[in-house]
């Protein structure tokens, strides 16, 4: 396994980009779009109220960056996991030439702790306590009040 030069990171970087934006960029308006109607990043939390496996995940890892570990990890102790595969995935795919098997195991372990994390917080968490509260404001809770009117 070889490291590579400055140069070359830099057009592995170029080629991803190149070969990822449309993708990236589409899921960047989504993402705006979730957002701009109030709150937050989530669209399952936008759309129907109800929290996903993912929800509290962008404040847990601002916190983590933050040095507030203990408030990250309540709100949602898989950032510590996303926050390490992210480093895995760039120092893996840029810096060293590898065939990128560790990330694609980790993040395969990640989504499935994450699922059974969000099954067990469903069952003992929603709808009182944050990230798994239900969100009235919704976009299907808003459209069946017009329609009842």
């Amino acid at each position: 396994m070889r490291i590579r030069t400055g140069r070359e990171i830099g057009s592995a970087v170029k080629r991803d980009w190149e070969t990822y934006k449309t993708g990236l960029l589409a899921a960047a308006a989504v993402m705006a779009g979730v957002s701009l109607l109030g709150h937050g990043l989530c669209p399952s939390r936008e759309l129907l109220g109800l929290p996903c496996p993912g929800c509290g995940l962008t404040r847990s890892i601002l916190l983590l960056l933050g040095g507030r570990f203990e408030e990250s990890w309540r709100l949602q102790p898989f950032g510590y996991a996303w926050l390490a595969l992210g480093v895995v995935f760039i120092v893996d795919r840029y810096v060293l030439e590898s065939r990128q098997r560790l990330w694609k195991g980790m993040f395969t372990v990640v989504c499935v702790g994450m699922v059974a994390l969000y099954g067990y917080r469903m069952a003992t968490m929603f709808p009182h306590t944050e990230p798994m509260t239900y969100y009235d404001g919704n976009l299907l809770h808003w459209f069946f009040s017009y329609l009842r009117e």
